[in-house]
């Protein structure tokens, strides 16, 4: 995961819900970004605190990085994981390229409702927390998956 998605899902109020149910895996250098270099803002603080309770796991990627998108590349690469979970639509764009499978914060909200966290009232109020984070695009898709009956 990305410090993008990290951070939305975190407002969201979705993280501890997605740490509980999948592995989350950031690189170290998304760590520092999301919590060291911000330490006095509430979503760092929930961060660390989640990483402190290894509900979010921390691996140092090989080579190095210019930032936390190219750690998460690099990371996946390694082998281990499933999918990256990103909101940045140049690094979208880059992974598409790339044949490298995502996940989009609105989307997350969905598979947890297809997978029984969230029921569909929950993943629409968690859309809602998300809806001024992510785009337009992004929140209609992930409403008309709800609405048309994919998940439930």
């Amino acid at each position: 995961m990305d410090a993008d998605c990290l951070i939305k899902l975190t407002k969201a109020d979705l993280k501890e819900r997605v740490c509980a149910v999948w592995g989350v895996t950031i690189p170290d250098l998304v760590r520092r970004e999301t919590v060291e270099r911000a330490p006095h803002l509430p979503d760092a603080a929930r961060i660390r605190e989640n990483v402190k309770k290894r509900l979010i796991g921390v691996r140092e990627a090989a080579g190095s990085q210019a930032d936390g998108e190219d750690a998460a590349l690099f990371l996946f690469r390694e082998g281990g994981f499933d999918v990256i979970a990103s909101d940045d639509a140049r690094f979208i764009r880059r992974l598409r390229g790339l044949g490298v499978p995502f996940v989009v914060p609105a989307v997350i909200a969905v598979l947890l409702c297809r997978d029984g966290v969230l029921t569909v009232d929950q993943a629409r109020e968690a859309l809602e927390a998300l809806r001024p984070h992510v785009s337009a695009d992004q929140y209609a898709a992930a409403q008309l998956l709800l609405a048309g009956g994919v998940v439930g």
